[in-house]
């Protein structure tokens, strides 16, 4: 009898609905940074090149960002590092690598680019932010129901 319950609780029909909604988020948020992270890397055509990005993005953050306060060499740094970030961390959250410590990351990197947003006075975009936050936050709740983890 011992077996049979160890199999069903290994199954994916026996798992709890917390188990669900952690995978959910896990999955949406993943491919969600991964796809934000490539779209800065396309270009009108469809194209994915790194011409785009740092003749395209790069030039348009930090002109957005020169009548702020804040340091220009930050915006540079941040401008030519979010995309390689996004990826990165879509990348690992889909894989299951660390998943707590790159749920923290992409929270912290959400905050951050709702703070640019702020900046810049676009509360729409800061709207839209607080709810893939506000995923992020409830998924880093459910972490402990993570059933699939490469590595932990």
């Amino acid at each position: 009898m011992a077996r049979k319950t160890a199999q069903r609780n290994g199954s994916p029909l026996y798992w709890s609905a917390e188990s669900w909604a952690f995978i959910s988020l896990r999955l949406f948020l993943g491919l969600r940074f991964l796809l934000a992270g490539l779209g800065k890397f396309k270009n009108q055509d469809g194209d994915y090149s790194f011409e785009s990005y740092y003749n395209g993005v790069v030039p348009w953050m930090i002109s957005a960002f020169e009548k702020t306060d804040i340091p220009g060499f930050l915006v540079s740094i941040y401008a030519y590092c979010i995309g390689y970030v996004e990826i990165i961390l879509g990348l690992l959250l889909l894989l299951g690598v660390k998943t707590k410590y790159v749920l923290a990351l992409i929270a912290l990197t959400f905050v951050s680019l709702a703070y640019g947003q702020m900046v810049l006075g676009d509360g729409g975009k800061v709207n839209e932010i607080g709810f893939y936050l506000l995923f992020t936050t409830a998924a880093l709740y459910f972490v402990r129901h993570n059933k699939f983890e490469s590595l932990r």
